[in-house]
C-alpha cells in the first residue's frame, strides 16, 4: 500500500466486521396474463451479504449506498 493511499471499507452496522459471504435465494414467481388462463412466471435470483461475524444481512444496492456515502465523505481530500 501507497503512503498516500487512503483504504475505507464497508464494515457492518452492527459489529464494525469487513468481512462478509455471498448469500443467494433462488424462487419463481408466479403470475396469470389479462390474455391467458395460464401462469406465467419470472425466475429471481438475489444475492444479499451476510456478515461473518453477527449474521446481519446487507444487499448489493445498500452496500453501494454505503460505498458512495465513504467516497462523498473522501472528496476533497488530497
Amino acid at each position: 500500500m501507497e503512503r498516500d493511499e487512503i483504504r475505507d471499507y464497508f464494515e457492518c452496522k452492527k459489529c464494525g466486521n469487513k468481512n462478509f459471504r455471498a448469500v443467494y435465494t433462488f424462487s419463481l414467481r408466479f403470475h396469470k396474463v389479462n390474455f391467458s388462463d395460464d401462469l406465467v412466471y419470472d425466475r429471481i435470483n438475489e444475492e444479499r451479504f451476510e456478515c461473518t461475524k453477527c449474521g446481519s444481512i446487507y444487499t448489493i444496492e445498500e452496500i453501494r449506498e454505503t460505498l458512495r456515502e465513504i467516497k462523498r465523505k473522501r472528496k476533497g481530500i488530497d
